[in-house]
């Protein structure tokens, strides 16, 4: 697999340019933003992605859904 241009920070999702890339694995990287420097918490874009779409925010969606109702229920 060739070098990425760029890594995405687990931490904090950021883009990172400068990274050590051998054998198709993430070496060793530093996220500027944040400080990780675990390079088992960085992603390649195209998994980054596919977590991303995989998760479907249900649970998100269904707090939100409850502290709205809650907000209704506390105007009463």
């Amino acid at each position: 697999m060739a070098k990425p241009d760029y890594i995405i920070c687990l931490e904090c999702e950021s883009e990172v340019d400068e990274f050590t890339w051998r054998d198709g694995e993430i070496r060793r990287a530093a996220c500027d933003v944040c400080g990780n420097n675990d390079p088992d918490a960085f992603a390649l874009p195209e998994d980054f992605e596919q977590d991303f779409e995989d998760d479907d925010g249900d649970e998100d969606e269904e707090e939100y859904l409850d502290d709205l109702e809650e907000d209704e229920d506390d105007e009463e």
